[in-house]
This record gives C-alpha cells, structure tokens and sequence, in this order.
C-alpha cells in the first residue's frame, strides 16, 4: 500500500509530515487552510517559472512550441503580452500562444 506524505506548515503549528490516516483526522477548515496554502504555492511557482521564461524571449527570436498542432515547426516571435506571445511562420500563419508552451 502506498502512504503519501505531506509537509505541512500552519501558523498555529510547526513543520511536521502528515501521512493520510492523520489527514483524515483534520477537520474541514482545517483542510482548506492546507488547501489554500498549497495552491498558493503553485500560483507562485508558475509565475516564476513563466517570469524566467518570458525574461529569455525577445522579439525575433526563432522558436519551438510544445504543441501537437505546431510540431516541427519553426516560429519567430512578433509580439510578447502578459501571458501569451504572438508567433508567426514563414509562410505568412500566425499564432497567439501561451508563454509556458513555447521552447527556445
């Protein structure tokens, strides 16, 4: 049988691991305080990881998507928003796709 084990800081408690028999022992708003905290922490982790990947584009630049549609196809870089960037082909097709999806 396999246990998951969790690492759980909360602000009344300190660190300590969590198997999910004593997770089951929480009561609900217990739980979505742990929930909170940890879709916080991918929130942030995904930001970062696309503010370093969007730090690396710039206008120009040859790229690849990681995408069935765009497979083995080289795009260039047009324009970079937010979260997304305006690539284009050669022959003359372009895309909006989201930054997390492209690969230089």
């Amino acid at each position: 049988m396999y246990y998951l084990y969790y690492v759980i800081r909360v602000k009344h408690k300190t660190n300590r691991v969590m198997n999910i028999s004593e997770l089951s022992n929480l009561s609900v708003a217990e739980l979505r305080n742990i929930n909170q905290i940890v879709v916080e922490l991918i929130k942030q982790k995904r930001n970062i990881e696309s503010l370093q990947k969007k730090v690396g584009l710039s206008v120009g630049m040859k790229v690849i998507v990681n995408h069935s549609k765009l497979r083995g196809k080289e795009l260039w870089v047009n324009k970079i928003n937010r979260t997304k960037a305006t690539l284009s082909v050669k022959s003359g097709g372009v895309f909006i796709v989201p930054i997390s999806l492209i690969e230089y």
